[in-house]
């Protein structure tokens, strides 16, 4: 959520999670002015029927602020309903790729069966978030073995550390062989607001998490950049090889 307020410029913000959704229930709980219309598993069945569908993404989406800038395509309700998903996520990544704007999609807790694999495929950056703590950085080795092993050299990974834990991002990117994007502070005051949909204290806006959040967002767009010059550098070199006598 943070990120997506943050963001500089258009951007969707679809929530992936196998797990559910958070935001309908959080930070829209009463901000939510119109039906939330048929969110994300909507957007797949449509896809299943009609792959025109994707022309129509805003319809399935939400605005998050009153420029229109972020928007929201709510996940599921019942994590049961992954399972309805599952065949439906390359054409939903499809339908993202074919967007305005960037798209931020939120992934939970990545690991099991349910994870949508095509998304993290398509990914130009895949952030992870975890507290530098010995629980937490142990966990993450074999969950970024098998990030790398997915998205190999297509994308940037970076961490993002909440200080709230024993250890300094210096460390905790050496350990685990990842650039850290941003280290962002707890703050829960303001944290439960993007959460919970809490009211904001006049100074939100210009708080240390939301500036942490923007200047990680910069660096995640930075990042994408790259990637997408070093896509186009490979291509131009191919092309100049096959032309070369």
């Amino acid at each position: 959520m943070g990120l997506s307020l943050t963001w500089p410029g258009r951007v969707l913000l679809a929530e992936c999670d196998p797990a559910g959704r958070r935001v309908l229930s959080g930070f829209m709980t009463d901000r939510l002015t119109q039906p939330p219309g048929p969110g994300l598993l909507g957007l797949a069945m449509a896809l299943q029927s009609d792959p025109k569908a994707a022309a129509a993404l805003d319809d399935y989406t939400l605005p998050l602020t009153e420029s229109g800038q972020a928007r929201l395509l709510y996940g599921i309700h019942d994590p049961r309903h992954a399972r309805q998903l599952a065949p439906a996520w390359q054409s939903l990544v499809k339908a993202f790729l074919t967007g305005d704007g960037d798209v931020i999609a939120d992934l939970g807790r990545i690991g099991s069966a349910e994870t949508p694999v095509s998304v993290l495929e398509a990914a130009d950056v895949v952030l992870m978030m975890l507290r530098p703590t010995l629980g937490q950085v142990d966990a993450a080795r074999p969950r970024l073995d098998v990030l790398r092993n997915v998205v190999g050299s297509n994308a940037r990974i970076g961490l993002c550390l909440l200080d709230d834990g024993s250890y300094s991002a210096a460390e905790v990117g050496r350990v685990l062989d990842v650039p850290v994007f941003a280290e962002l502070p707890h703050s829960p005051a303001d944290a439960r607001v993007l959460s919970d949909g809490a009211p904001p204290r006049l100074t939100f806006k210009s708080s240390l998490l939301m500036r942490g959040l923007d200047g990680l967002g910069r660096r995640m767009r930075q990042a994408a950049d790259e990637v997408a010059d070093q896509v186009e550098g490979s291509r131009s070199g191919l092309a100049a090889s096959r032309s070369a006598p």
